[in-house]
C-alpha cells in the first residue's frame, strides 16, 4: 500500500473558502477589493485581483479525461507537481526513488531536494528505456518517475510495461510525466482509478501553448491526490492560467489537431537535417536530438547568431556531441535549415596530410634514417625521431633531419637536405604510402563541412604523389610554399591564412602531431588528433581535444 511520508500523513490540508467568491463583497482575504483596470490590459479586474477559484476547471478538467475532480490536482506547471510528490511520498533519507539517466533535469533535483535514496537506471544505447534493467531496480523502491516522452531523448515508456510494474511492485508508486503525450496520442491517464499505485503529471506548456501562465495537473487515485493536496500551496495556480485553459477546453479538438500538424512537420525537418549529413534521434516529443559532435557549442552559438536557439545537451550521460532541436513553424524550420546551410558554408574540417590522410609510416621515416645515417655515419636510435616530433617545432621532415644531425654534431644545410631527402622521397613515395580516409566518410563529412587540406609539405613533394586523388575529394589543398615569409606549423600563420582566403568563421583541424595541435590552438580552432607515433599525453598537452585511433573514426567525434 503506497504512504505518504509521515509528516504528511499526520497533517490536514489547509483549505482557504476558494469557491464562489466573485461578484460578493470580499472582506475576508485581506485583498485589494478595488484592484487596478489598468494593471493587465484584456484580464478582468476581478480575475487579477482576487484569489483563484479551481472548481470550474477542475470540473472541466475531469470531463476532458473522463475522470472526477477528485482524481485531479491543478499545479503550477508539471515541475510543481514533481516537486509536490518528492514532498509527499518520500521519507528524507529513507525512502527511495527509481529514475532514468539522462532525463528532465528537475526529475532528478526535487528527488535529491527531499533527500531521496537515488537509483539511476541508464537508457540502452539507442537511448531508448531499458525495460528489464527498470524491472531489476525496482525492488523496494518507495517511488518510480519516469517522463514519457522524455526530455531530452524523446523515449517513449511501453505502457504494458508500466502496468506489469504496477501489478508486480504494489508499493512502488509510479509517477508518470507525460508533458509531451499530446504528440504521441499515448497516454496512461485512463488507468489511473484501476490502478491505486498509479499517478500521471500533465503539463499545458508544451501542445497547449500556456507556458508563460504555468499549468499543470497531478491525475491519481483520489486517497494519492488528497495527500498531495495536503503539501501543495492552495493558491500556486493563478487566476489567468485557470481562465485561459477554460477557453482552450472549449476548442481542445484543434489543440489535438495541431499537435499532429507539428509531428507532421517534424518528421519533414528531420528529413531535411539529415539530409544535410546529421545523424538524428527523433523520440516521441515535439523535438529531437542532431548528433553534431565535437563543436556542438560552436553549433549552437552560430545558430543562436543566426536567430535561432537550439539547445546543447552534449554534457549529459550519452549525449555527447549532440543537441535538441524544437520543431517550429514552417517558416521557423526553413529558418533553422538556413542556418545549417550557413554554417556549412563557413565551417570546415582542415586536414593534415602526412600519418593523418596518408600513411607515411614506411616512406618520410625510412628517407630521415637513411638522410642522418648517411651523413653521421649513425643510425637512429628507436623512438629518437618520434621523440623530436614530440617536443614540438620538428614536425617538417628536413627540419628534423637537420636537427638530429646538428645533435650528432653534423652540420648540413636544410636545403641540402631538402633536396636529397625529396629525391628519395619521391623515388619510394607510390609504392610505400596509402591512403588511410574512406571516400564513404569524405561524402558524408562534405554534406555538413567544406573540407580543406593544409600540409607541410611543398607542392613538389605533393603534387606526383597525391595530387590528383586529394584534388578530386577535397576543396583545396594547400601546401607549405604557398605561404611565403608566413611560418610553418607550430606557428598558426598558415592556419590563419587559410581562414582568411578560404572566408571561413571556424574549423576543425585534424593532425596527428604535436604541433598540428599547437597550430591549431594558436588560431583557435578545434581540434582532433588522429594516433600515430605521439603519446597521447603529448598530444593533450599540445591543445588536442580529442583523439581518434584512425582518420576514419572521426564519426566518433564528428557523429556522421
Amino acid at each position: 500500500m503506497i504512504k505518504a511520508r509521515s509528516s504528511v500523513e499526520n497533517m490536514t490540508a489547509y483549505l482557504p473558502p476558494l469557491e464562489a467568491r466573485r461578484g460578493l463583497i470580499r472582506l475576508d482575504f485581506n485583498e485589494n477589493t478595488e484592484g487596478f483596470p489598468w494593471a493587465s490590459p484584456g484580464l478582468p479586474t476581478e480575475l487579477v485581483a482576487t484569489y483563484p477559484e479551481y472548481g470550474e476547471c477542475e470540473k472541466a478538467l475531469a470531463e476532458h479525461w473522463n475522470l472526477g475532480t477528485e482524481n485531479i490536482l491543478l499545479t503550477d506547471g508539471s515541475d510543481e507537481g514533481l516537486l509536490v510528490v518528492g514532498l509527499t511520498f518520500i521519507e528524507p533519507g529513507v525512502g527511495r526513488a527509481v529514475i532514468t539517466r539522462p532525463t528532465f533535469a528537475l526529475i532528478r533535483q526535487y528527488l535529491q531536494l527531499v533527500d531521496a535514496q537515488l537509483t539511476e537506471v541508464p537508457l540502452t544505447g539507442g537511448l531508448e528505456f531499458d525495460c528489464g534493467a527498470i524491472a531489476a531496480a525496482l525492488g523496494g523502491a518507495n517511488l518510480a518517475l519516469f517522463a514519457s516522452p522524455d526530455n531530452p531523448t524523446g523515449a517513449v515508456l511501453d505502457q504494458d510495461c508500466v502496468i506489469n510494474w504496477c501489478r508486480n511492485f504494489p508499493d512502488t508508486l509510479f509517477i508518470i510525466d507525460e508533458a509531451y503525450a499530446e504528440y504521441t496520442g499515448k497516454t496512461l491517464v485512463p488507468l489511473v482509478r484501476q490502478r491505486e499505485n498509479l499517478m500521471v503529471l500533465r503539463s499545458f506548456s508544451k501542445a497547449w501553448g500556456m507556458a508563460g501562465l504555468r499549468l499543470g495537473a497531478a491525475i491519481g487515485p483520489k486517497r494519492l491526490i488528497d495527500y498531495m493536496r495536503r503539501v501543495r500551496s492552495p493558491y500556486s495556480v493563478n487566476g489567468a492560467a485557470v481562465a485561459t485553459v477554460m477557453n482552450l477546453l472549449k476548442r481542445s479538438h484543434e489543440i489535438h489537431s495541431a499537435a499532429q500538424g507539428t509531428m507532421a512537420r517534424k518528421k519533414w525537418l528531420t528529413g531535411e537535417v539529415q539530409q544535410r549529413g546529421y545523424r538524428v534521434h527523433s523520440g516521441g516529443g515535439n523535438f529531437f536530438l542532431v548528433s553534431v559532435g565535437a563543436d556542438a557549442r560552436a553549433w549552437c552559438d552560430y545558430c543562436r547568431r543566426q536567430g535561432v536557439l537550439v539547445r546543447d545537451r552534449s554534457s549529459l550521460p550519452a549525449l555527447s556531441g549532440m543537441v535538441r532541436v524544437s520543431v517550429g513553424t514552417e517558416r521557423e524550420n526553413r529558418i533553422f535549415l538556413d542556418a545549417l546551410d550557413a554554417y556549412r558554408r563557413s565551417h570546415a574540417l582542415i586536414f593534415d596530410l602526412d600519418d593523418t590522410l596518408v600513411d607515411c609510416s614506411q616512406s618520410y621515416a625510412r628517407v630521415v634514417s637513411e638522410l642522418v645515417r648517411r651523413y653521421s655515419g649513425t643510425p637512429l636510435r628507436d623512438g629518437e625521431l618520434n621523440a623530436l616530433r614530440a617536443e614540438g617545432g620538428y614536425n617538417d621532415e628536413w627540419d628534423a633531419t637537420q636537427e638530429l644531425l646538428r645533435r650528432r654534431r653534423v652540420a648540413v644545410t636544410r636545403q641540402e637536405i631538402a633536396r636529397e631527402g625529396e629525391s628519395r622521397y619521391l623515388g619510394i613515395a607510390a609504392k610505400r604510402e596509402k591512403w588511410n580516409l574512406s571516400d564513404d566518410i569524405v561524402a558524408r563529412l562534405r554534406l555538413r563541412y567544406r573540407l580543406l587540406v593544409l600540409t607541410g609539405r611543398t607542392r613538389a613533394e605533393y603534387v606526383p604523389v597525391w595530387g590528383e586523388h586529394t584534388d578530386s575529394r577535397f576543396e583545396h589543398v594547400w601546401c607549405r610554399d604557398d605561404f611565403n615569409g608566413l611560418q610553418p606549423k607550430p606557428a598558426p600563420d598558415m592556419l590563419l591564412a587559410v581562414l582568411d582566403r578560404m572566408k571561413l568563421e571556424g574549423a576543425i583541424y585534424i593532425g596527428n602531431s604535436v604541433d598540428d595541435m599547437r597550430a591549431a590552438r594558436e588560431a583557435g580552432l578545434g581540434r582532433v588528433a588522429v594516433r600515430s607515433t605521439t603519446s597521447d599525453r603529448a598530444l593533450y598537452d599540445a591543445g588536442a581535444e580529442y583523439i581518434v585511433d584512425n582518420v576514419n573514426n572521426l564519426n566518433e567525434v564528428i557523429l556522421v
